[in-house]
């Protein structure tokens, strides 16, 4: 290996350590909370391929089973920049018995917040049939940001969710073309919701709250990659749920601690699961120059119903209800389809072209002000220019499109609020790949 290319892989490796911090610095979210965005190349497909191609080492996220198809090592590493627009408009407020929030009209500013989303990944050629690989990403992320008089303030106001996940996949290649992956997941969640909390005696006012905690889960993931012939290969792979155990605690401002009935800091602990996953592709080879993909996703989003959160004593001696608190969320299952298509247009370049839809787990009547997510459309579009034999750059590109969302809360005791909420978002990835 070349001076030259030993550098240019030293700097892929010191990347490598620099993305896992940043991993956890910024999320923002797809349908439901899900962070899609692990490939450069993929993105410019609308995801079309993420069960199917062996491009480069990034599109090895999603389907294990790929590892074992690569043909020489190969390293990947990219930035993704996501900035989602999501405004609320036709609000319409009522004061509730220990609230005033009262509106008629109007609405608010953008909550969503942009992200920047890191990824790396390395596969490793042991022998002709043995793979090893390592991805890492942040699959599940949120980050919504309302203004303190926002009328909304007392179901949610800031919220954030940050992941890193590491999977390491072993490959094996048969000399039929099939490949087959497996290996574990080791994923950090961390979480941080805030809300505004009502006086539960004495005057009107209020104050707010922020509920932290974090967790390292464990699951598994595996997959098949099979190059039925020369031109057609099918994938299918399983990503598992991954239990959290969230342990952190609640904190109150001054105002919530100077009411008439004083709030107090207390420990809190939750449980949360991340779903699971099953998808399925195929690619093929219309020629030397076009490769059409396929892929479908479905996610069970069952596994994050009630969200529980308990604390070490009361959090307001005012009530005994107040051991405990509960955010409804009770998500179904959504599915996940794109098709795409792509032109390898000479030695240098290649462009690649995609549609997705991506459907919500959320019906309206379980939908809340921190995620007011709808169906979204995707379009994409991207190109990769190859530097060298080993080394090449993609850029990707894709804007969603989102159905209007409508959001009803009804409490009697902090009021009602309801509001549709327009979203679009554009998303911008470069990814830099590498192959030794």
């Amino acid at each position: 290996m070349s001076y030259f290319k030993k550098s240019c892989l030293w700097g892929a490796a010191s990347g490598t350590a620099l993305l896992c911090a940043l991993a956890s610095v910024g999320t923002a979210h797809a349908s439901g909370f899900q962070v899609r965005e692990t490939s450069g190349t993929l993105q410019g497909s609308s995801f079309a391929g993420m069960t199917t191609l062996s491009t480069d080492a990034s599109t090895m996220s999603y389907n294990p089973g790929t590892v074992g198809q690569y043909k020489e090592t190969s390293y990947s590493a990219g930035i993704t920049v996501i900035r989602p627009v999501a405004k609320a408009t036709n609000t319409v407020a009522t004061n509730g018995a220990r609230t005033v929030i009262a509106q008629t009209g109007g609405g608010y500013k953008d909550m969503a917040q942009d992200a920047a989303v890191p990824n790396a990944h390395a596969v490793w050629k042991l022998n002709d049939q043995i793979n090893l690989g390592v991805s890492i990403t942040a699959p599940w992320g949120l980050v919504t940001d309302n203004d303190s008089d926002f009328a909304g303030r007392f179901f949610g106001t800031t919220s954030k969710i940050k992941t890193v996940n590491i999977k390491p996949v072993v490959a094996y290649r048969f000399d039929n073309g099939l490949s087959i992956g497996a290996g574990p997941q080791i994923q950090r969640f961390e979480a941080a919701l805030s809300k505004a909390v009502p006086s539960l005696g004495g005057a009107v006012a209020e104050g707010n709250s922020t509920i932290e905690g974090d967790d390292i889960g464990y699951g598994w993931t595996a997959g098949m990659n099979w190059e039925v012939t020369k031109a057609t290969r099918v994938g299918l792979s399983y990503i598992s749920e991954v239990e959290h155990k969230l342990k952190g605690d609640i904190t109150f401002d001054n105002a919530a601690k100077n009411l008439a009935t004083p709030y107090t800091d207390r420990d809190a602990n939750a449980k949360i699961t991340t779903p699971e996953s099953i998808a399925f592709g195929i690619s093929h080879d219309l020629s030397d120059k076009w490769t059409v993909m396929g892929d479908v996703q479905w996610t069970n989003w069952n596994s994050v119903g009630d969200l529980v959160f308990n604390y070490s004593g009361l959090i307001n001696s005012a009530s005994t209800a107040t051991g405990s608190t509960t955010e409804n969320y009770q998500w179904g299952t959504s599915w996940f389809g794109a098709l795409g298509a792509r032109y390898q247009y000479d030695e240098k370049w290649s462009f690649t072209g995609g549609v997705a839809y991506d459907e919500t787990p959320i019906q309206t009547r379980n939908r809340n002000v921190r995620l007011p997510d709808s169906d979204r459309y995707w379009v994409s579009f991207g190109a990769t220019y190859k530097a060298a034999d080993w080394a090449d750059v993609t850029l990707g590109y894709t804007h969603i499109f989102a159905d209007e969302a409508r959001v009803d809360h009804a409490s009697s005791l902090v009021g009602n609020y309801a509001a549709d909420y327009e979203a679009k978002v554009d998303i911008i990835a470069l990814q830099a790949n590498f192959k030794f």
